[in-house]
């Protein structure tokens, strides 16, 4: 079936938006943002695997990947402002050769620590230093480029490839949307919305774009650990008992995430709106 990618202004479209200031989140948790931006521009949620959508403005033609990001988040039940320095997730990619997520999984993963019924595989890994954790499955992992090839090791020992020729489609032309969150009070009907009473609000301020991508640059953020390969993947463990208040099979698989203020080593261009 064909991708039917959309079609959209952006840079028309996101000076609307921040105008209205703070925004509503139209769903909870770590997705809402992601999601309410994606419905004011008019894009559907998908699964494109060349981007996200085709620009009918200035950058006339240009296929983009868009990702978005908490930046600065208040909540007055804390009375706290907190700056957002999690990674990015620039594209997501299982591994082409070797062990596939599930089997990773299943050699790797370890008991959920809030003693859920379901096994966990999380870890954060870098090509210049072994992770450090209290299960010893994740201790040894660490990445090696060896030219288009990025391999997962554990003790030194390859389990994995990714061919990094294949994801460069998604990184070519990148946007990305860091907004200012907010908690208000809140009394509308749709409680599947609110954190104990609280709504989220979306303050879309601070769009940046970057063109130009560099490969052998991208290649040196590997290298040198500011590229990083995250595993993120549980399972259940044993039969469902039909009570359970988590998601029990949410593989958000493997991907390459980094830093905002890395993203740019690897762009000529990068342009603030």
């Amino acid at each position: 079936m064909n991708q039917q990618i959309p079609k959209i202004d952006f840079v028309k479209k996101i000076k609307e938006i921040k105008k209205k200031k703070f925004v509503p989140a139209l769903r909870i948790d770590n997705t809402g943002i992601g999601f309410t931006l994606e419905t004011m521009l008019g894009i559907r949620e998908n699964n494109y695997t060349k981007g996200d959508f085709i620009d009918t403005g200035i950058y006339n033609g240009i296929l983009f990947e868009l990702k978005s990001q908490r930046y600065q988040k208040h909540d007055p039940r804390t009375k706290k402002t907190k700056k957002n320095s999690h990674l990015i997730s620039l594209v997501t990619q299982a591994p082409h050769w070797g062990l596939t997520n599930s089997e990773l999984l299943k050699k790797y993963g370890y008991q959920d620590e809030k003693n859920r019924n379901r096994k966990n595989l999380y870890a954060t890994i870098s090509a210049n230093k072994f992770i450090k954790s209290k299960y010893k499955s994740l201790t040894k992992m660490k990445i090696r480029r060896e030219k288009d090839r990025l391999h997962l090791t554990v003790d030194n020992k390859k389990v994995a490839y990714v061919d990094l020729n294949r994801i460069f489609g998604k990184l070519k032309n990148l946007l990305v949307v860091r907004a200012d969150s907010q908690y208000k009070k809140c009394s509308c009907k749709n409680s599947k919305l609110h954190d104990k009473g609280y709504h989220e609000y979306f303050y879309f301020n601070t769009p940046c774009i970057f063109t130009g991508f560099r490969k052998r640059k991208f290649y040196q953020s590997i290298d040198n650990g500011e590229v990083k390969y995250d595993l993120r993947m549980h399972k259940p463990m044993n039969k469902l008992t039909g009570n359970e208040n988590y998601d029990t099979n949410h593989d958000h698989g493997t991907g390459f995430r980094v830093k905002f203020e890395n993203i740019s080593k690897f762009y000529d261009n990068v342009k603030t709106i």
